[in-house]
């Protein structure tokens, strides 16, 4: 017997389904266990974070120390006191700080020279000029 799919494509009745679980993603027995187990000590460091959160007796200043963060703020605000040129850091600077203006520098004065040559070899009329009533 077959039943009619919505799309019209004819799909057997009695045909039994085709899906392992421990078959899926390629994943092993034990990886999944391990997953799980990842999965239950988020939930539990979840859970403990949002105990000491809410917890109306924590103290003053209404922030959980983190020392993973203050690590991590401290390395943001002490970084130029730690900072020891290289030929690397001089070659990063000069390429991304002073390159670009060298570069455009360039263009612009090569841009006028060129217009500045052809105005006086009569190339370029007057009237065609651009910037001729300022």
């Amino acid at each position: 017997m077959s039943v009619l799919h919505s799309k019209g494509i004819k799909m057997s009745e009695n045909r039994a389904r085709i899906w392992d679980p421990s078959q899926l993603f390629d994943v092993s027995r034990e990886e999944r266990q391990r997953i799980a187990e990842r999965a239950k000590l988020r939930s539990q460091l979840k859970a403990q974070f949002q105990r000491k959160v809410t917890n109306p007796y924590c103290g003053v200043g209404g922030y959980l120390f983190d020392p993973a963060v203050q690590r991590f703020l401290a390395m943001r605000a002490n970084h130029f006191e730690h900072f020891k040129a290289t030929p690397k850091s001089a070659m990063f600077g000069f390429a991304w700080v002073l390159g670009p203006f060298l570069l455009l520098w360039w263009a612009v004065d090569k841009d006028r020279k060129t217009f500045e040559h052809k105005c006086r070899t009569g190339q370029i009329a007057y009237e065609d000029r651009i910037w001729k009533n300022i």
